[in-house]
């Protein structure tokens, strides 16, 4: 039996994003981004720790670094991702449950109708994350190309040395900056969808050796292939002036 194709659109900014979308298949992974995520036709199913069953219309929050995996296929959902690049908080939820959240935030998260009210959503929610403030540097390196192509090359631009640098991303982000690179890797490769349906086109974007590579990262992170994740959405990106 053929896998099911997740099928929807995908929205992506700068350090958030909105997945509508009927959930395919995934296994169990876990990424840098707080997920919420939004059952619009019926419950949703998310296999972490243990098990809990979101009603429809009531968005959970999934922590940045949980494991798990959602259901069931074909349900219709919303999600909205935010990492520290965009909520400007470190990610210390690692070890946090899953989280129903408030009504009122669940009815905004539903009714939203386009990337400006999604946006607004985004920076809403991450206006209540308690935490620290990731390091300012971390953010202004991120818009330099050339200092994302290794942790070597991160390090010299913010004339650190290379277990300092660890630190500062581990404490920020909650992985080392290798696993932070690979995160920058896999939305350059999504977000090259939105120019190209094809996979090798958007893992060479990515900065990916090869579509095997590609792979093997996306299952890591998302739980899903190229094909079955990534080849049934329409991808659009968000780049406010």
């Amino acid at each position: 039996m053929s896998a099911r194709v997740w099928s929807g659109a995908l929205v992506i900014g700068v350090g958030w994003a909105m997945l509508d979308a009927q959930i395919g298949e995934n296994d169990g992974h876990a990424h840098l981004a707080h997920q919420i995520i939004l059952g619009l036709d019926g419950a949703v199913v998310i296999t972490a720790a243990g098990e809990i069953t979101a009603p429809k219309d009531r968005a959970v929050l999934i922590p940045a670094g949980q494991t798990h995996a959602i259901g069931p296929k074909g349900r219709q959902t919303r999600s909205v991702y935010v990492d520290p690049r965009f909520s400007g908080v470190r990610n210390d939820r690692k070890d946090s449950p899953l989280v129903f959240l408030h009504d009122e935030l669940s009815a905004a998260l539903r009714d939203i109708g386009n990337a400006n009210q999604a946006r607004h959503w985004a920076r809403m929610f991450a206006g209540r994350l308690p935490g620290s403030a990731i390091d300012a540097r971390l953010q202004t390196a991120f818009e330099n190309a050339d200092a994302l192509t290794s942790p070597a090359a991160l390090a010299r631009a913010l004339s650190l040395s290379p277990s300092r640098l660890r630190d500062i991303v581990v404490s920020d982000f909650g992985v080392p900056p290798s696993k932070l690179l690979q995160w920058l890797q896999l939305l350059g490769a999504a977000k090259a969808l939105e120019a190209s349906a094809s996979l090798a086109d958007a893992a060479a974007a990515g900065g990916f050796s090869d579509q095997a590579h590609f792979t093997r990262r996306l299952r890591q992170w998302f739980g899903v292939t190229p094909k079955v994740g990534l080849s049934g959405l329409e991808v659009s990106i968000d780049d406010p002036i």
